[in-house]
């Protein structure tokens, strides 16, 4: 007999614990990126953007395991479309290496724009208004951080979507609590 979607929902919801791990892991990357121009030459930087970005996901399923949450929930088919809907972001790894080598001053706010649109169907998975949150407020600041503020965007950016992804975390375990 199978099970309806709001059953699968409930039970990704209940093992996956709304994937705050993942969103935990990105506060850190990104905390840490705030910090490359005052460490590395800006070429390094750009390079350790596009491919920094991998640790987030290897680092969530590591803070999952350390918080006894099963990230991956496999078995479940929204596990599956989860992973579906991370898994597309390597296609956007192109589009990073080309912004690179045309113009590296707008990676943040291709990364940021393409990272945070790509979290709005977790919104449905989760039952979560912090994954709009996270959307919303990862988009905009990077519209705003950098697109206008170009030559400050390597830190303003990072920060912003630490910021976000932090507050994020925070809903994340009020609507658990919420749900008990």
């Amino acid at each position: 007999m199978s099970k309806s979607l709001e059953t699968l929902q409930s039970e990704i919801i209940k093992d996956a614990k709304k994937g705050f791990p993942i969103l935990l892991a990105g506060s850190i990357v990104f905390f840490i990126f705030t910090f490359l121009p005052l460490l590395f030459p800006m070429k390094a930087v750009y390079l350790i953007w596009i491919f920094g970005l991998g640790a987030i996901f290897p680092l969530g399923i590591l803070l999952g395991k350390l918080f006894g949450i099963d990230i991956l929930k496999a078995g479940n088919p929204l596990g599956t479309l989860g992973g579906i809907v991370g898994g597309a972001q390597a296609f956007f790894i192109p589009v990073f290496v080309i912004v690179y080598m045309h113009i590296p001053a707008y990676l943040p706010f291709t990364i940021g724009l393409l990272g945070g649109a790509h979290f709005l169907p977790y919104m449905w998975i989760y039952r979560s208004k912090a994954y709009l949150f996270v959307t919303l407020g990862v988009c905009l600041s990077s519209l705003v951080f950098g697109g206008f503020f170009v030559s400050q965007a390597f830190t303003l950016v990072p920060i912003a979507i630490c910021l976000v992804y932090t507050i994020a975390v925070l809903l994340i375990l009020r609507e658990l609590k919420s749900d008990l």
